[in-house]
């Protein structure tokens, strides 16, 4: 069944011509990667999160399901941290760990409402392993959390939800059922774009969201990116303009990007210039009428990369003008996405120092090693000291030791290590 602007787009392509449906595909210029702000979370010095995550596990209030819920989250943020240290397995054993304390938190106070709370690590599994490109592991995951979805139950290492425990409390739009049914559905349709399994994300995508307006965007962007790496062109740029006259401003801006995305991919750069011009006057407006959103400072980013990539000379002063406020927001690999392109292309020596500065912060304090950052920072002063593990995030061995019971099984955290 198609959706019924799926519907007047096919009617429309079947005799449609011009230079997108002649000219050679170059998919380099479409991101697989969605910028609808979903579960986007600012990406902080790895030092201050891990303390600040310790801090949290440590300081319990003594109720039993408002501990399990903060020891839950402290997992989570835990296994995100292991994997910006780019300690993958590390990352993958705090999650099955976590499914162990909510099961005995659980049984312990009699209380099958705390196994709930074992539904997120499951989740941020599957999201790993989607990230590693373990994507059968990851659908795996999915799958087995659908099954809760028909009525079949969960059971996931020491994780066990009972059919008819799940069905008292999912029931309802205020149960946790429908959550859980929305991310299922954007994780699976993650999956499968990162793994490059297009025609199998074009049948998910035709799902609509039409109650959850970010839900509805991702399943759009899976979509569109699906389209474009399959070479349908023609429905891609019908697409792309149909959904940018949505009256949701965020869905609105992104598919005005990835119209200008699709027409540089379909060998139109000079209409797709003009329109990253557009875009680019757009979001500086929105970026002189208040306050930057994460949201705003990603799409502006996109915004300076495509333009980048279509020779435009003045693509890194997009960057320039959200430089400040993505370093006062404290996204590290966000201030080196902007950085690095103004490093890049601007020719200006404040400007230029500037940003070397936010690079070199990055590179020696922010806990996150980017090779892009290391090598733009190594041409200016020299190599850089190699930093281990427990220099990047001080608090992280303890953190991963309270959680687990154990150090991590790495040489830079035995006993007498630096």
């Amino acid at each position: 069944m198609f959706l019924p602007e799926e519907m007047r787009m096919r009617r429309q392509t079947q005799n449609a011509t011009g230079p997108a449906s002649r000219r050679r595909i170059d998919t380099r210029f479409i991101s697989d990667e969605p910028l609808v702000p979903y579960d986007k979370h600012i990406r902080r010095e790895l030092g201050s999160l891990s303390a600040e995550v310790l801090r949290r596990i440590s300081k319990l209030s003594g109720d039993a399901l408002e501990d399990a819920a903060t020891l839950a989250n402290g997992y989570q943020e835990t296994a995100l941290i292991a994997t910006y240290l780019d300690r993958p397995d590390e990352a993958r054993l705090i999650c099955h760990a976590a499914l162990d304390a909510i099961a005995e938190r659980a049984e312990t106070n009699e209380n099958p409402t705390i196994l709930l709370l074992g539904l997120g690590p499951l989740l941020e599994l599957a999201r790993l392993d989607a990230r590693l490109g373990r994507v059968d592991e990851a659908l795996f995951v999915l799958e087995k959390l659908s099954g809760l979805l028909r009525g079949q139950g969960l059971s996931f290492g020491a994780l066990t939800i009972s059919a008819s425990f799940w069905e008292t409390i999912a029931s309802g739009d205020d149960g946790p059922g429908r959550a859980l049914a929305s991310s299922i559905a954007v994780e699976t349709l993650r999956a499968l774009v990162a793994s490059g399994r297009y025609e199998a994300a074009l049948d998910a995508s035709r799902v609509k969201f039409e109650s959850d307006a970010m839900l509805e965007g991702i399943r759009r962007e899976a979509h569109f990116v699906s389209l474009c790496r399959l070479g349908r062109a023609e429905e891609a740029l019908l697409l792309a303009p149909l959904w940018a006259t949505d009256d949701h401003p965020i869905r609105r801006a992104i598919f005005e990007h990835r119209h200008a995305e699709a027409l540089a991919a379909f060998g139109d750069p000079i209409q797709a210039h003009a329109m990253a011009e557009e875009n680019t006057r757009r979001m500086e407006a929105r970026l002189g009428a208040g306050p930057a959103t994460l949201f705003d400072i990603y799409l502006a980013a996109r915004i300076s990369r495509l333009s980048a990539m279509l020779g435009d000379p003045l693509a890194a002063e997009l960057c320039r003008v959200c430089l400040p406020a993505a370093t006062a927001m404290g996204d590290a690999p966000l201030v080196a996405e902007l950085a690095l392109r103004i490093v890049e292309l601007d020719r200006r020596p404040d400007v230029r120092a500037d940003a070397l500065d936010a690079l070199r912060a990055i590179a020696t304090g922010s806990g996150y090693r980017i090779a892009a950052v290391e090598r733009a920072v190594e041409r200016e002063d020299g190599p850089l000291v190699p930093r281990s593990t427990r220099e990047r995030a001080p608090s992280y061995p303890e953190l991963f030791s309270r959680l687990l019971g154990f150090l991590p099984d790495a040489l830079d955290f035995k006993q007498g290590s630096p």
